[in-house]
């Protein structure tokens, strides 16, 4: 459960919202279908249980971490041009994108939200989650063009 281990700054927030989330699986597990993948089903819980607490401390910006436990995750250009970095240099250039811009980028295209996702948890327009993924990504090219 390494999502958790992403929103909170330790590791005991990460646990207790961890514990939330099998408590509510337990209590809602006679909803679950058989047909859906049961990963995914818990998985949606724990997403939904982390939004609820940050939501609840209304903490933000000041939650989003990057987390070395990824491998990668692809960079990709407004066209086709499609690379592969290493994670350590992708997560170095990230932590050097200002706080917002960081958090959407993370948000985007490591833990998968989408930009309504986005505009819920961090109580911005989607417009404005877009603006920073599109800036995010254009500094990070900036950022990585060593590492061609």
């Amino acid at each position: 459960m390494s999502v958790a281990y992403n929103y909170f700054n330790n590791e005991e927030d990460a646990a207790l919202c961890i514990n939330d989330s099998f408590i509510k699986i337990c209590n809602k597990i006679e909803s679950y279908n058989p047909e859906l993948n049961f990963i995914t089903w818990s998985r949606t819980i724990l997403t939904r249980t982390i939004i609820d607490e940050l939501r609840s401390r209304k903490k933000y910006e000041e939650t989003i971490l990057v987390s070395d436990k990824i491998e990668f995750f692809e960079l990709q250009e407004e066209e086709q041009d499609e690379r592969i970095i290493d994670k350590t240099k992708i997560f170095n250039a990230l932590e050097n994108l200002p706080k917002a811009t960081k958090n959407v980028v993370h948000m985007y295209l490591i833990d998968g939200h989408s930009h309504q996702d986005i505009s819920e948890i961090l109580n911005i327009l989607a417009e404005t989650s877009k603006w920073h993924l599109k800036t995010g990504r254009k500094k990070l090219r900036e950022l990585l063009s060593d590492y061609k």
